[in-house]
């Protein structure tokens, strides 16, 4: 592959040089398996399958509700995630930010894998609101709970980068905390959480089959020194909110003081890869653009698969990369 890629390079008329990484390559994943597998001494699961009963449907028991990953024995289970605030909990399988009147965040590792490059990146993952446990009289009816979190958190961009498409909207003062614990203000992406994406007290696992869980972002220049935060809305505290609006939907009203956000399977690849000329390129203007397959066959709109592209601009010159339609 990589002879054939050179050799259409060659075919037009610029050299060309290879990256330790490529369109689609995964820099970042995280699914929480050692969170779902950990076990004590004894064989029991340390985590907590449900939040709210101390046992499966099976009737298999577990530890209660939420854990704190706060504790130094829990960190070789979050591989190279963590948290500024420490208000920062697991079930089995999944984590969860914040705590009643205290908003919480997740921190991720930087992105390392990117190496000495730039590219610009497409964050996946799921994102579910929380719930308050319901309860019901003896006869059935309901008596109080399911009562949904606020409905709205943020996320943020550490480092270099920027978030350029797929939030409800973007703010520009988000209130996190910089590497020192200082209160800082970040730009991000505020992300609404839609009112059938939160835990159903009944059956908590049923969230994670809806699609209005699951979140793209497109980041724009990242780098190896780039992270990627969650962050409660507010961090740490948790004023009333006005934006957006107390969801009117949600079956059992809405606290706006607490902000618990459940999220997992969380992936990180890359969209495209940003070359160093990129940004002297993007002030010039384009003559023509060229397509190149790996049969060699050239056109003016790109092919299905690889394409090595050729942009040729009004001065002379010309630039030259590989994408995957």
């Amino acid at each position: 592959m990589k002879k054939i890629l050179l050799s259409l390079v060659a075919l037009l008329g610029v050299a060309g040089t290879a990256s330790a990484i490529n369109v689609g390559d995964v820099v970042l994943s995280e699914n929480w398996d050692k969170l779902y597998n950990a076990v004590d001494a004894n064989g029991k699961n340390v985590f907590s399958l449900n939040p709210w009963t101390g046992a499966d449907a099976n009737g298999v028991s577990y530890q209660p509700n939420f854990t704190d990953l706060s504790k130094s024995e829990y960190l070789p289970l979050l591989n190279g995630w963590s948290s500024r605030s420490s208000y920062l909990y697991s079930c089995r399988g999944f984590v969860r930010i914040s705590k009643t009147k205290f908003g919480g965040d997740l921190l991720s590792p930087a992105l390392t894998a990117l190496g000495n490059d730039t590219a610009d990146l497409e964050l996946n993952y799921q994102g579910i609101g929380y719930t308050s446990n319901i309860k019901f009289d003896e006869s059935g009816t309901y008596k109080s709970g399911g009562v949904h979190d606020y409905q709205a958190y943020y996320v943020v961009v550490l480092g270099d980068g920027e978030i350029t498409s797929g939030a409800t909207k973007m703010q520009d003062k988000i209130l996190y905390a910089d590497a020192d614990g200082n209160a800082t203000y970040y730009k991000g992406a505020q992300i609404e959480i839609p009112t059938d994406a939160f835990i159903n007290p009944l059956d908590t696992m049923e969230a994670w089959s809806n699609a209005n869980t699951k979140v793209t972002l497109k980041i724009k220049g990242a780098t190896a020194k780039t992270q990627i935060a969650f962050v409660a809305s507010e961090y740490k505290t948790l004023p009333k909110k006005t934006d957006p609006e107390i969801d009117p939907n949600a079956p059992h009203g809405t606290n706006d003081k607490v902000c618990r956000v459940v999220l997992d399977n969380i992936k990180i690849t890359v969209d495209r890869m940003v070359t160093a000329v990129d940004n002297v390129n993007a002030a010039k203007a384009v003559k023509h653009i060229t397509y190149c397959n790996l049969q060699g066959q050239t056109s003016a709109e790109p092919f299905e698969g690889v394409n090595i592209v050729k942009t040729v601009y009004t001065d002379g010159s010309t630039h030259v990369a590989k994408i995957i339609k």
